[in-house]
């Protein structure tokens, strides 16, 4: 670029600054205003927005401004965003656009939420929204993910596109269909469709499902068929896995289920986040398999950030995420822990258990549940987040990172590290 370019610069840099636009700027399209930059001269106080003639780029005026010694500074003109948080349109049970903040308390920052709001910035911000690219395994009692026969697909949950590899340990099969209601609502906490204009909204909502069942209709399974869940998954390249599910109080040691235990070190040697629900006995000790070495234990907290009066603790518990229901009595130390409270449920849009119970598939509505099962896909989902945010990340670092961002509102025994905060967890800053 020649000096004779630029010498309309020096006539422009006169005009007053606060020149509006001539057309609304796209969101996040560009950096700084094309076709202008913000120049000062020394000696005047204010600084001036400046036209650029055709043929002249943005960094080539900075430049040339600033190699000039009459000019004090000149940089592009930046262009700045509003502060608010990405609030997606999902009318929820009351019918209006971003309705779903009436019925997901779980997601907000208020309300002992997991600041799941929050997350979905950050992940936009990082350029994968939704946890995009990342693959997360639910072994549960299947998924309602396509139509087959008597079956419907939720019409809520992600594009079939985005449902990799299936397989059914129940019936032996590649169609691991829901017969119960559970893993369906499970998944989508974890990766419902968002900011479709339909139903609610899931945490890592660009993720990837894999849907594995070894649950029942009765929401029953066996040893080796989880065992064998969670190979298939490993081998199939699941990035995070989600264990609804627990062994009753009798199971206490891995030794009773080898099985189980071994698989879960496999998927973790092969990369793999497994998170576990901390069971649903409140006894003060972590069900298996989310006792196991190197699982994310997840117990159940309440609208008011207490431990719910169904959650496991104690030692082996990593954190504590919503799963609805009401407080404990326990003495916690937490002052907002309130057992006589209302208990508000984890919704989601899912089938619905009364219709399921009758043997119809087909009808899908606003689904309340609590239950540690539903704290644990919380936690798969922010474990999602963070693997699209740091994709060389390893297992123990990701449960490193969810442990440290906790917030701990009491006794450790009851919380382990904290409540989940997800917002926190998946930014830039140190915990």
């Amino acid at each position: 670029m020649s000096r004779r370019q630029m010498r309309p610069l020096a006539l422009v840099i006169s005009v007053l600054a606060g020149v509006a636009l001539t057309a609304p700027l796209a969101r996040a399209a560009s950096p700084y205003v094309p076709g202008e930059v913000v120049a000062k001269l020394k000696g005047q106080r204010v600084e001036h927005d400046v036209k650029l003639p055709p043929g002249v780029t943005v960094p080539q005026a900075v430049r040339y401004l600033r190699a000039d010694p009459r000019v004090a500074y000149a940089n592009p003109n930046y262009v700045a965003e509003a502060a608010d948080l990405w609030n997606p349109n999902d009318p929820g049970k009351a019918g209006v656009a971003q309705g779903w903040r009436f019925d997901q308390w779980n997601f907000l920052t208020s309300a002992a939420g997991a600041n799941v709001q929050a997350a979905w910035q950050n992940l936009r911000d990082a350029r994968a929204p939704g946890a995009r690219g990342v693959t997360i395994a639910v072994l549960d009692t299947g998924i309602a993910y396509r139509p087959k026969g008597k079956y419907s697909r939720d019409p809520d949950l992600p594009p079939t596109t985005r449902f990799v590899h299936p397989r059914d340990f129940v019936d032996g099969d590649l169609v691991p269909l829901d017969e119960n209601g559970h893993g369906t609502h499970v998944a989508s906490t974890i990766a419902q469709a968002t900011n479709n204009g339909i139903g609610l909204t899931g945490v890592a909502y660009g993720a990837t499902l894999m849907p594995v069942r070894v649950l029942n209709r009765q929401e029953l399974g066996t040893a080796s068929n989880v065992a064998r869940g969670i190979r298939y998954a490993a081998q199939e390249g699941a990035d995070v896995i989600n264990l609804s599910l627990e062994f009753k109080p009798g199971v206490r040691q891995c030794s009773q289920i080898p099985g189980v235990c071994a698989a879960v070190q496999y998927a973790i040697g092969h990369g793999a986040v497994v998170v576990a629900a901390a069971g649903n006995q409140h006894q003060s000790t972590v069900a298996l398999p989310a006792r196991a070495p190197g699982v994310i234990a997840v117990g159940g907290s309440t609208y008011r950030g207490c431990l719910a009066d169904y959650s496991d603790y104690g030692a082996g518990l990593d954190l504590v995420a919503p799963g609805g229901g009401t407080d404990t009595s326990a003495d916690t130390s937490n002052p907002s822990c309130d057992p006589g409270a209302p208990g508000y449920m984890i919704r989601q849009y899912s089938l619905v258990p009364q219709a399921v119970a009758a043997g119809n598939f087909h009808k899908f509505w606003f689904v309340g549940l609590k239950g540690t099962s539903m704290a644990a896909a919380h936690v798969s989902g922010v474990a999602a987040m963070l693997m699209a945010e740091h994709p060389g990340w390893s297992p123990p670092e990701i449960r490193d990172r969810l442990d440290a961002c906790a917030t701990l509102p009491g006794d450790k025994k009851y919380y382990g590290y904290g409540l989940l905060d997800a917002g926190t967890t998946t930014s830039s800053s140190p915990c």
